[in-house]
């Protein structure tokens, strides 16, 4: 059965920087530092050609903006409650703030759009595409669903997605990009050079359905890389791995900073050659949604702590329906989480991703 939960150790230099984040005590470099360009640390945190590219985007769309539209997606960077605002709950069950999809006009979507293809690579940005698809599949579900959100006083589609920004776009200070609604929440924090997707929510539902005749498997990367690395297990590394029969909810999701699940299952150092390489894989599938530049300190730092990495498989067999599982590492946590609701649960996903030691960037904002 599932172990309880506990705070890691290394998680404490983030609940640090999440609390002076929170009191406001963190914020950009004294103005002598910004300008001096001497020390390693400001080296370090000097903004290089993509950060430039996204900033560059950023203020494009917000230029785009009327003054109102501008105040309502604008916030403090020290915005504790802003931060945290994103959920996979869709719209009258989650109040999410900013400003919405349905606010745009076609020029202004475009930017974002643009906006969001600086942050995230093109398997990103069709991923994107993709859950708007699939939110405004839900809102032709059929009589009964429309009854039960009606109900629930529940609004779902893509004009309910919102976009938001923790403080301005900047090369020298940080700041936040939000995006998401519902099944989706993108917080891309960027600081300098770096930018990072920690934490953020994907799935979908549907994740399978047809988009421009074109056949949509939103999940197909991830789930082909974790089966194929379930299936390649020895019975004795199955049995490490192999946690419960029944799978789980999501244990690191909205609302959940600061807690991982105790490491558990089958450690790195435990696999071969080739399957490190395949659990490699399952960790690129899901953060390859971020841009190249960016993705590459990520999948070097999970390769770094590999042996220390642990799969953990809650559920059936892959062929037997979708089961949990998790991969737990010193910078990376993956959770895949099939939900019940449509009947099918491999059809409804909700997955998180986080770096333990560094969520919405705090590692390096309390090294500034």
């Amino acid at each position: 059965m599932p172990k309880p939960l506990t705070t890691r150790a290394h998680l404490l230099a983030t609940a640090f920087g999440a609390a002076l984040l929170g009191a406001g005590l963190i914020g950009s470099p004294p103005a002598a530092a910004q300008s001096s360009g001497s020390s390693a640390a400001d080296q370090a945190l000097r903004a290089d050609a993509q950060t430039i590219r996204i900033v560059e985007a950023a203020q494009g769309f917000l230029d785009g903006l009327t003054g109102e539209q501008r105040a309502a997606a604008l916030f403090a960077f020290t915005d504790r409650e802003q931060r945290v605002r994103w959920s996979n709950l869709p719209e009258g069950l989650f109040e999410r703030k900013g400003l919405r999809w349905r606010e745009l006009t076609d020029g202004q979507r475009a930017a974002l759009m643009n906006l969001l293809g600086q942050v995230l690579s093109p398997r990103g940005l069709r991923m994107v595409e993709q859950q708007l698809a699939a939110d405004d599949l839900l809102m032709d579900a059929g009589l009964k669903e429309a009854v039960v959100d009606w109900l629930y006083g529940i609004d779902r589609g893509r004009d309910y997605y919102y976009v938001a920004f923790l403080g301005e776009p900047s090369t020298t200070k940080p700041w936040t990009l939000q995006f998401g609604g519902h099944h989706l929440a993108i917080n891309a924090t960027v600081v300098g050079p770096h930018v990072t997707l920690s934490p953020t929510l994907t799935g979908g539902h549907p994740v399978r359905f047809m988009m421009e005749d074109e056949r949509v498997d939103m999940a197909g990367g991830e789930v082909a890389a974790a089966t194929g690395l379930f299936n390649s297990l020895t019975d004795q590394q199955r049995h490490k791995a192999w946690i419960d029969r029944e799978r789980i909810d999501l244990v690191a999701g909205p609302g959940q900073d600061g807690q991982v699940p105790r490491p558990e299952g089958l450690p790195g150092r435990e696999m071969s050659a080739a399957q490190k390489a395949q659990l490699l894989e399952l960790i690129e599938a899901r953060l390859g949604i971020l841009n190249a530049d960016d993705l590459a300190p990520k999948i070097a730092a999970a390769k770094a702590g590999l042996d220390d990495t642990h799969f953990a498989w809650f559920g059936p067999r892959p062929e037997e329906g979708a089961a949990y599982w998790r991969v737990t590492g010193p910078r990376v946590l993956l959770e895949f989480s099939p939900q019940s609701r449509g009947g099918d649960p491999s059809n409804h996903l909700h997955n998180i991703y986080r770096d333990p030691a560094n969520d919405y960037g705090a590692s390096w904002i309390s090294a500034e």
